[in-house]
């Protein structure tokens, strides 16, 4: 029998005044055995991930993948190009990913079109990220995270996961660091630093900036006497960067390319195909995104969905893509608040039941299986590697973590030998440590996992 234990919790006293949002119910049967105003709306922050990536398994299946389209107009004829090479995005995160180990794409490209016999480009090279709108962040990111890795924006053709690394050294405490290196090569990067060597161990260091704008302001602290310190940054404009680079590695090459690298289209000529590019499978990108709680792949799934219904992507549309999908599947949308695909967005909020009906609902679908495998174990990896780490109970616990200041979320599945739990646990506004909360959170779940 199914183990059922009283449906309500006894809050300790840094919790008194948090909001707390808490599910956990019998997939099966459909019990909740354990709950706490499991319809209050609340901040989620990352395990909104898990709407997002569900949703994209959904609609577009384990097997897609993004296309990258490398095509020219004009004439080519022995091995002249009268025209202008594009390359023509889908929204494609992998491109150049770290986490595909994918850096020598453009070197890739550039090789294919010199065995294609391309000797002489005699026009530009342009970027295509149409299908995207030219809004590539959320309008609810807040300026404190906007210019760093973890709040890129999203483009209809990204690449080297739309982030800049840059190299600081410091001296004595109260001195300003050096910058002594930008990745990657010939990043268009201004920047004006004011960093400050403090007596701090950790990274404490912010950018502030905006997309398509080389500018960026480095402030905070960082600490002393470190011969290279890396920080990471978004990149400002991908698309023009892409065609810059390929550019760079055809001229390596002796192509000759007469005209610019740029992100503007003039012409509407007719387009000829040289070669495609494919992303990963989603299944392997949407392991990614909630392994190592990635914003931008899920940002990029997120645009994605909006093509469902619209010939090129927006926020709009995405939203109402994702919340009208689980309303059909006869989930209550009504309390849900989504202004993005990563949870990133302080203004996101949705009562833990309302990703509890998900939970449940992907543990029948056909999709089961790869989303299962998208979401971490915990104790073991991800980024709830510190969370429920009993080896005891480790191989039963699969969860994706959610964090920003003030708030603590975890939603996932337990797997007993008789039967399967999901749950969802949102609170927010909470007194104490986090270490503390998680030590608290791990006391109600315990008695469903011994």
């Amino acid at each position: 029998m199914p183990f059922i234990m009283a449906h309500t919790i006894d809050l300790p006293v840094e919790l008194q005044n948090a909001t707390v949002s808490l599910i956990v119910t019998d997939v099966e049967t459909g019990k909740t055995v354990l709950e706490h105003q499991s319809a209050q709306s609340a901040t989620p922050a990352s395990i909104t991930k898990l709407i997002t990536t569900a949703t994209a398994l959904e609609l577009l299946g384990p097997d897609f993948r993004f296309t990258t389209t490398v095509a020219y107009d004009g004439t080519l004829v022995d091995g002249i190009l009268k025209g202008n090479l594009y390359i023509i995005g889908s929204g494609d995160p992998t491109l150049g990913s770290a986490y595909f180990q994918d850096e020598n794409c453009l070197a890739n490209w550039a090789d294919k079109l010199q065995k294609l016999g391309i000797k002489e480009i005699q026009g530009d090279i342009v970027a295509d990220a149409l299908l995207f709108d030219k809004e590539p962040l959320p309008a609810r990111w807040t300026w404190e995270d906007i210019g760093n890795y973890y709040a890129a924006g999203v483009y209809g053709l990204s690449i080297f996961d739309n982030t800049t690394y840059i190299t600081l050294s410091s001296k004595e405490i109260g001195s300003t660091p050096k910058i002594i290196d930008i990745k990657p090569a010939n990043i268009d990067l201004e920047l004006n630093n004011f960093v400050k060597v403090t007596a701090i161990k950790s990274d404490s260091t912010y950018l502030y900036g905006i997309p398509y704008d080389s500018h960026r302001v480095l402030r905070g602290a960082m600490p002393a006497n470190r011969a290279k310190f890396v920080i990471r940054g978004d990149m400002p404009n991908p698309p023009l960067y892409l065609v810059q680079q390929l550019k760079r590695e055809l001229i390596q090459r002796d192509i000759t390319v007469t005209g610019t690298a740029t992100d503007q289209i003039t012409s509407i000529e007719r387009r000829t195909t040289l070669f495609t590019h494919q992303s990963p499978k989603l299944s392997d990108i949407c392991r990614i995104t909630n392994f190592f709680s990635n914003n931008n792949y899920a940002e990029h799934l997120f645009k994605q969905l909006a093509l469902q219904r619209s010939p090129f992507a927006t926020n709009t549309d995405a939203k109402d893509v994702i919340l009208n999908f689980w309303r059909s599947k006869g989930i209550n949308i009504q309390p849900v608040l989504l202004n993005d695909g990563s949870g990133l967005s302080p203004m996101d909020a949705f009562p833990a039941e309302f990703l509890n009906g998900i939970l449940g609902y992907m543990i029948r679908s056909s999709n089961s299986q790869p989303f299962l495998e998208s979401i971490p174990r915990t104790g073991v990896e991800g980024t709830v590697k510190n969370f429920l780490t009993d080896p005891s109970i480790t191989a039963c616990v699969r969860a994706k973590s959610g964090s920003m200041t003030g708030v603590q979320a975890y939603a996932g599945y337990i797997h007993k030998p008789d039967n399967i739990y999901s749950f969802c646990i949102i609170i927010n506004h909470y007194n104490g440590s986090r270490a503390q909360l998680r030590k608290t959170i791990e006391t109600w779940l315990l008695p469903i996992l011994k």
